[in-house]
Parts: structure tokens; C-alpha cells; sequence
């Protein structure tokens, strides 16, 4: 005989379903979260002084604003429809632009220099990835695996260019040693971080 509580976890919704925006003001709280992020990452560029990092500080905000519109326009779609299909492609969404903003944040915080930035972009998605249950969709993990692996490519280039590229005002001597060092060890983290999503992708359910 089935207890109330496995008849309650067979009836329950997947968490992307309960996640629906039921009121107008969690429709724009996650957009207006990642245009606070775009300006704040051209503030940073600019306060920099230098071209380099006022051009990532401005390209990281148009990719962190064009996710937002994304996050609004499905959001706004789940809101008014109330139907699995559209909160699916919420989840999607959110899901896109969460490690897609992520990643790009990260490596554009490497370009610029400041380390400690990658630092903490890289902890806060060590917690999001132990924090994933057993029931999140395989989608979840191989996008965080394709954002990861992205990021390994972006360390590997910016190490080259450290090592290749004369000293010059964009690149300073500190910024080089952070692009070989830092970009380095991030390198080597983001792979073992890119295939423990995978290995956790190939285990999950699809939905």
C-alpha cells in the first residue's frame, strides 16, 4: 500500500513547474538583478581607466542585458499562460543566461585583472552545482558543463596571450601575471568542474 507522502512526491510538480511567476513582481526581479549587473560591470570597466577594461566592462553588459530582456519576455510568457510548456522554456532560459552571465563575468573579470572577482564567481557555482538535487534536469548540468568548458577555453587563450604578448599599456605586468596565473589555475579548475557536470549530465533525469 503507498503511503501520503510517496502518492504526494509521485503527484508533485518538477520545481521548474513550482518556480512559475504566480505574481507581476517576480516576473522582472530576476531581469532587474542582471541589469543592476550589467551597469555595474561598466562601472568597474570604466573606473579602470584604461581601454581594455572600459571595452570588456561594456561587451559583459550587453550580453548580461540582452540575457535580461530574455528573462523578461519568458517570464512575462510563463506568467500570463500558466502552462508546463512555457514554464519550461523558463527554466531554460534562466538556466541559459544564469551560467552564460556566469561564465562571461568570469572571464571577463580575468581580462581586466581583478582576480579576486573570478575568485567569487567561481565559489558561488561550486555552491549552485552542490546544491543541484538529484531531480534537476539534465539540461541544468550540461549547460553549467558547457559554460565551464567555455570558461577553460577563454583561461587556456588569455594564458597564451600572457606568455606571447609584449608588455604594453593594456597589458601591464600585472595584468600578465594574472591572465598566466591566475587564467591558469582557473584553467585546470573550470575542466574538473566542466566534467564533474558532465559525468552528473549523463546520470540525471532528462526532465
Amino acid at each position: 500500500m503507498e503511503t501520503r507522502d510517496e502518492v504526494t512526491a509521485e503527484e508533485a510538480p518538477p520545481g521548474w513547474v513550482l518556480s512559475t511567476p504566480t505574481r507581476f513582481r517576480e516576473v522582472w526581479d530576476l531581469p532587474l538583478l542582471a541589469l543592476v549587473l550589467a551597469g555595474v560591470t561598466v562601472v568597474v570597466g570604466a573606473a579602470f581607466g584604461d581601454l581594455l577594461a572600459l571595452v570588456t566592462g561594456v561587451v559583459t553588459a550587453v550580453i548580461v542585458a540582452a540575457g535580461a530582456v530574455a528573462l523578461f519576455v519568458t517570464a512575462r510568457r510563463a506568467y500570463v499562460e500558466q502552462t508546463w510548456g512555457a514554464s519550461w522554456d523558463l527554466h531554460r532560459t534562466r538556466v541559459v543566461v544564469g551560467v552564460t552571465a556566469g561564465a562571461v563575468v568570469m572571464v571577463g573579470s580575468l581580462v581586466v585583472g581583478i582576480l579576486f572577482a573570478t575568485v567569487i564567481g567561481t565559489i558561488g557555482a561550486v555552491a549552485q552545482i552542490k546544491g543541484f538535487a538529484r531531480s534537476v534536469p539534465r539540461f541544468d548540468h550540461s549547460a553549467v558543463a558547457s559554460a565551464f568548458l567555455a570558461v577553460t577555453g577563454a583561461c587556456v587563450v588569455l594564458v597564451v596571450l600572457g606568455l606571447a604578448l609584449p608588455e604594453q599599456p593594456v597589458l601591464p605586468g600585472w595584468r600578465a601575471a594574472v591572465w598566466v596565473g591566475g587564467a591558469g589555475a582557473f584553467a585546470v579548475f573550470a575542466a574538473v568542474l566542466a566534467l564533474v557536470s558532465a559525468r552528473r549530465a549523463a546520470a540525471a533525469p532528462l526532465e
